[in-house]
């Protein structure tokens, strides 16, 4: 997972980048059919074999939180805050200069973050001291306490219902951490006169023009080598054949729904993870006629919309067909580059025990084993 620290007082060469976010939110391959159609569909196949012949690309997606943004602004003044103080649309998020004007947000909004405060105020100075130049930086933080040796190994695990990660003490990486009170990956820049988030732009490796020269670890990663991707030509035609087959009567589920086009989306995209959760992915199409019977709307609705996909049932299985052909798809790809990320001094674990990463990013979409990682976040949420 890990090459090499960029900075280290300006002396330990790079650590390369970890996630290339779009608009800070990715998309799994697969669920592009149900939100995008067939064009969504196609773009996830092309994105799979451009990977493949592109895997230099690729990188790992770090399960760290919560996500920051930090940084200077058009006229130099430092702050850290979330993604929806530096969206809100009277720019008042982003007229915190202050742990405590921080705090001060949250009051007058009647918001209690009285343990992120007391974060935001321990990272507050290291950061600041990192970055003198104007633009934000958007990051997940890793850990907020020092990392304690145990058995040659510093453990660390910043999403409660995520991964476990481990790094040999006595690696490059394990050297740098000594003396930092916290960690954060940074993925990705805003310009200092940014508005939104959505104008944010992959770091591509690099942590900017960060230095690392305080008590904070800014940490950007990649694969430690190029993986050798080869893709799966069995898994690939069929992916494409169930396109050809079942694209025309997807289109027409999919653009003559009496739901608006989201929420008829998120029909499909909640179902599937209900049955992720589950550990079942067998007999998606059956399940899903039971389950829009207690999907929350209107009776009126529902009666609406059990009539349409009874009248689009060529469009129904054409969905779920290529939903799966494309997963498959996927998990081959996801399963080499696990195997090749197996070789970096930072190990992921699950709660099981299995080794694993939280998942890779490539050509803006997340590839992730959703039986794996995504199974065992999303229970823990609930």
């Amino acid at each position: 997972m890990i090459e090499q620290l960029r900075a280290l007082y300006d002396k330990i060469t790079s650590l390369n980048t970890v996630i290339t976010e779009d608009k800070g939110h990715l998309d799994h391959p697969e669920d592009l059919i149900f939100l995008r159609g067939v064009q969504g569909a196609n773009q996830a196949v092309q994105a799979m074999a451009d990977t493949v012949a592109k895997p230099e690309k690729v990188t790992i997606k770090w399960d760290g939180y919560p996500a920051l943004i930090f940084g200077r602004n058009s006229n130099g003044k430092f702050t850290i805050l979330d993604k929806h103080m530096f969206n809100k649309k009277d720019g008042s998020g982003r007229q915190v200069f202050s742990p405590e004007q921080f705090a001060q947000y949250d009051k007058e909004r009647g918001v209690d973050r009285s343990d992120l405060h007391q974060l935001i105020a321990q990272i507050w100075p290291g950061l600041e001291k990192s970055d003198k130049s104007k633009g934000y930086y958007w990051g997940d933080l890793l850990f907020k306490q020092p990392l304690v040796e145990k058995n040659g190994l510093y453990t660390f695990k910043a999403n409660p219902n995520g991964i476990t990660y481990t790094v040999d003490a006595n690696s490059e990486l394990g050297q740098f951490f000594k003396g930092k009170n916290s960690g954060i990956v940074v993925h990705q820049y805003i310009a200092p006169d940014a508005l939104t988030t959505d104008q944010a732009t992959p770091l591509d490796g690099t942590i900017g023009s960060l230095k690392n020269n305080s008590d904070v670890a800014i940490l950007p990663a990649k694969m430690p080598v190029t993986p050798k991707l080869k893709i799966n030509s069995s898994l690939l035609k069929k992916a494409q054949s169930e396109i050809a087959k079942h694209g025309q009567a997807v289109e027409q589920l999919m653009s003559t729904a009496p739901q608006a086009r989201n929420t008829f989306n998120q029909l499909f995209t909640v179902y599937i993870n209900k049955r992720i959760v589950a550990g079942d992915l067998n007999n998606l199409l059956a399940g899903f006629m039971d389950y829009v019977q207690t999907r929350p709307m209107t009776d009126k609705m529902r009666e609406k919309i059990n009539q349409h996909l009874n009248a689009n049932k060529a469009g129904l299985v054409g969905a779920f067909s290529i939903w799966v052909a494309i997963y498959n798809l996927k998990m081959n790809i996801v399963e080499q580059l696990n195997k090749a990320a197996m070789t970096a001094p930072v190990k992921g674990y699950l709660q099981d025990g299995t080794q694993t990463q939280e998942g890779f990013v490539s050509h803006g979409l997340k590839f992730v084993d959703r039986m794996g990682f995504s199974r065992q976040n999303l229970a823990g949420r609930q």
